[in-house]
């Protein structure tokens, strides 16, 4: 008759509590940190598609800015008279003076495109006409606010108010500006984060019409 051993009789065993408990908590560990690595990659994801759209947004305001005149889209009774002085078939482009802009609404994730009709370099709601309307609707990612600055970018002065970025014809320089105190800044840093993190991606735009899109602000 063949006898089994103790040490036989264990190996045959299945796993233990203690061993299934270890074996748990070292996949529960791993499904964990392979979660927030992937929730980690979707907001990147987000937040760089969202930044691209607004810098590409931006970009589309100062074409319009810089190609469309009055004359095609707008109101023509708002030209200057010297605008045609030279030939009434070629118009002098420097007193060209259209405008067209960017409003930015952090509070509604909002971004409007306009045609500046009174010229007075901000979005008026009940004069400008709006060209085009775009939502940010990106899952956790939100605009959080924009950085207003004046000599160099990122001095933490964030305003979560509506903010005016607009181009005058036929230069691409910016003229940006709050609603509030109606102020002109050199800078402006329209941050971009989750509600994981924050300002991992920001769009810069200076007042020459340069428009980045950057990465870890520090104000």
């Amino acid at each position: 008759m063949k006898r089994i051993t103790t040490e036989q009789l264990h190996l045959q065993a299945g796993f233990s509590l203690v061993e299934f408990v270890v074996v748990l908590v070292i996949f529960s560990i791993m499904s964990s940190v392979s979660i927030f690595n992937y929730n980690r990659y979707r907001d990147l994801v987000q937040e760089t598609n969202v930044s691209q759209d607004i810098a590409l947004s931006i970009r589309q305001a100062q074409v319009y800015g810089l190609s469309s005149t009055d004359r095609i889209v707008g109101d023509d009774t708002i030209d200057p008279e010297d605008l045609f002085s030279y030939n009434e078939s070629i118009p002098d482009i420097t007193e060209d003076r259209s405008v067209r802009g960017l409003y930015i609404d952090p509070d509604n994730e909002s971004l409007t495109i306009f045609e500046d009709l009174n010229r007075n370099l901000r979005y008026d709601s009940a004069t400008d006409r709006v060209i085009d309307t775009r939502s940010i609707l990106s899952g956790n990612v939100e605009i959080l606010g924009v950085d207003l600055c004046d000599g160099s970018p990122n001095c933490g002065n964030i305003e979560t108010d509506p903010v005016n970025i607009a181009f005058k014809r036929p230069y691409p320089d910016a003229y940006i500006s709050d609603t509030g105190s109606y102020a002109m800044y050199d800078f402006a840093s329209i941050l971009i984060g989750s509600s994981t993190e924050a300002y991992n991606v920001y769009i810069e735009v200076n007042s020459i019409g340069n428009i980045t899109v950057k990465k870890d602000y520090e104000g």
